[in-house]
């Protein structure tokens, strides 16, 4: 935080020097751009919030959108960028019905582009330090075209990442507002961050992100690593950290079990096994039997375990043991590593992004919680990638894979289900009627998204037209049609299933 504090006292005496004689200024062209983005989405997951879940088998897509940015520069140094874009697109699923509820009326959503102010020191044309503030992009894996980055485009508790956002293709960096600073030195790039929440609730909350990367043999092996403080000064404690019973963890002196305040934790269980069970007892043959016992059984546990639970919190004050409180603030890791053959082998027919092998590991959360979030590894997602020789034919033909073995879906509904004022930190707990993410076990869905891949391909024709195509299994999730809170997308990722997918074409311009 001082670091940051003598950083702006050092841009402000630059922007006095600024002041102190006539100004040169700059004025760049205007820039102009638009988009068009189409394709459709398979077996699709929708609702997952307070409603059961829904499979969608087909669902079309259509967004396009367009972009005015202006920059200028002050006597080299001072850097000025402001702009405003948009993206017309329809809310998903789409819901026929002449009144509000009805989805068949063209969103818009609006909103600055980049717009900032950096200061240049040392060298212009390389300054060995930038200093800058605004709403500004931040992308710290060149590689990473859709999977990854989740550095900044990720929560620990509950664990959720996105890919995408109002567009699908080329759009896998992170958009954020704050300050900023930029260091460099030869090969090594050191990035500093003081950010603010605009996102996703609790919003405002201060976060400081820190991320290195350095060079080795030309561009032979990229590395990089960084640190997120996410909602580290928070704007209203109480809403980073709700202090309610239903956010919160308590522990069993007796046997030392912890167990949680949310009693959907265990309720839903109880009756989706419960409802199993009936049904196997109405079957009534040998197998079935066996079946009927053994869910009758679990039912039986996770209601103990919730009269357990509630007794414990029951107790007076001056007997009940320790309430603690599940929270926002976390801190998130990254390590990622590039390898560029084509700096050791003489391959011209090669084009510059072709052959690079690449991988990121994320760690969403250091710090472990009772019952919920117990296992760091559970918060690792691993991507990796290569792309694929073109011979210069296309720009880029990059194929990512990722592992994520979280047991929890990758749903945002917490965010939004809190007491009216705060928001909870709590997994998405799936309704106990809810056949789509709860089949043979609760909550068994979990184990069926694990693996996600990408494909991009990319050609760029007279450095002004840009044709992509895109097809995917990642954290795509699209506006919604039934839910308003945050960026206003579907709670889960879309392609939440094994058989989950999409496809986009993307053709953009600019002037």
């Amino acid at each position: 935080m001082k670091a940051f504090m003598k950083s702006g006292l050092l841009l402000a005496m630059s922007l006095s020097a600024l002041q102190a004689k006539d100004a040169v200024v700059t004025q760049l062209p205007l820039n102009v751009g638009a988009f068009q983005e189409f394709g459709a989405v398979y077996d699709g997951l929708h609702s997952a919030g307070d409603v059961p879940g829904a499979i969608i088998s087909m669902e079309w897509v259509d967004h396009f959108g367009a972009y005015l940015n202006k920059e200028a520069v002050i006597n080299d140094r001072l850097h000025l960028s402001g702009g405003i874009g948009g993206v017309f697109q329809f809310r998903q699923p789409e819901i026929v019905d002449a009144g509000f509820p009805g989805s068949q009326r063209k969103a818009f959503f609006v909103g600055p582009a980049r717009t900032e102010a950096v200061y240049y020191f040392g060298d212009t044309q390389k300054p060995w330090l930038k200093l800058g503030a605004g709403m500004f992009p931040y992308k710290y894996n060149p590689e990473a075209v859709n999977l990854g980055e989740y550095l900044f485009r990720a929560r620990a508790y509950p664990t959720t990442m996105t890919t995408g956002g109002y567009l699908l293709a080329n759009n896998s960096g992170a958009t954020l507002q704050g300050f900023k600073a930029n260091y460099q030195k030869g090969d090594l790039k050191i990035d500093a961050l003081l950010t603010t929440e605009t996102e996703q609730a609790p919003f405002y909350d201060f976060s400081l992100g820190l991320v290195a990367a350095y060079s080795v043999a030309n561009g032979l092996l990229d590395l990089g690593a960084g640190v997120n403080f996410q909602h580290l000064i928070p704007v209203k404690p109480s809403r980073t950290t709700n202090p309610v019973q239903e956010n919160s963890y308590i522990t069993n002196p007796t046997t030392g079990r912890d167990y949680v305040g949310n009693s959907n934790y265990y309720s839903n269980a109880a009756e989706f096994y419960a409802a199993r069970a009936d049904l196997y007892w109405q079957k009534g043959t040998h197998a079935d039997t066996l079946n009927a016992i053994r869910d009758s059984a679990r039912a039986a546990q996770y209601t103990a375990d919730g009269t357990t639970a509630s007794s414990l919190y029951s107790l007076p004050d001056s007997t009940r043991p320790s309430i603690k409180y599940y929270t926002t603030s976390a801190v998130l890791l990254m390590a990622r590593a590039t390898l560029d053959p084509k700096k050791v082998l003489a391959l011209p027919m090669m084009g510059p992004q072709d052959l690079k092998l690449y991988f990121e590991v994320d760690v969403l959360g250091l710090k472990n919680y009772p019952v919920y979030y117990e296992k760091i590894s559970e918060r690792m997602p691993i991507m990796m990638g290569i792309n694929l020789p073109c011979f210069r034919i296309l720009d880029l033909l990059a194929v990512q894979a990722e592992y994520f073995n979280s047991p929890w879906l990758n749903n945002t509904f917490s965010f939004a289900s809190g007491n009216h004022e705060r928001v909870n930190n709590t997994p998405y707990l799936p309704i106990s009627n809810d056949t789509v993410l709860s089949r043979t076990n609760y909550n068994d869905m979990t184990a069926k998204d694990n693996w996600k891949w990408s494909v991009l391909a990319k050609k760029t024709i007279q450095n002004r037209l840009t044709v992509s195509f895109q097809c995917a299994r990642d954290h795509l999730r699209l506006p919604s049609s039934k839910y308003y809170y945050g960026p206003q997308f579907e709670p889960n990722e879309v392609t939440a299933f094994k058989d989950s997918w999409y496809w986009v074409t993307q053709i953009s311009w600019g002037i």
